[in-house]
């Protein structure tokens, strides 16, 4: 029984990250990626009020992680989350959040891991609260670039 439940948890989480992957839109990504973030929470729920060893939560939790990344790496494909200004790295990203730091934390943003994706405009981050926020890029805000 409690196999069958976190299978279908697993399917629910898997069919939430597919969603994400193909939006095509900021906005769209926004809404996807807080559901994900709700099915997660309710992984994280069920491992820790239905399974009672805690050898056994740790299995729950590796196997979860494992399914996780799965689906980051589909056919050593990179299948996650969409960016949508691909002229602007990671690398760019977090050289932005050096930057303009402040910014970024006036909103909750508090380190540049918390950034999700990003378009011509607008970066979204998860402030691990679960807020899921859009704000102005600040090199757009500023009209720098």
């Amino acid at each position: 029984m409690s196999n069958e439940k976190f299978n279908q948890l697993l399917d629910e989480f898997k069919k939430n990250f597919e969603l994400v992957s193909n939006s095509n839109d900021l906005q769209e990504l926004k809404e996807k990626y807080s559901a994900l973030e709700i099915s997660r929470e309710n992984i994280f729920e069920w491992i820790i009020s239905s399974i009672q060893e805690d050898d056994q939560k740790g299995e729950y939790m590796n196997k979860f992680g494992k399914f996780e990344n799965s689906l980051f790496y589909n056919n050593n494909q990179d299948t996650g989350i969409p960016i949508f200004d691909l002229d602007i790295s990671f690398d760019d990203i977090d050289a932005m959040f050096e930057e303009y730091g402040s910014y970024f934390q006036r909103y909750g943003c508090l380190t540049p891991d918390q950034i999700v994706s990003w378009d011509k405009e607008n970066v979204l981050f998860d402030d691990e609260f679960g807020n899921v926020e859009i704000v102005k890029r600040p090199d757009v805000l500023l009209n720098i670039q």
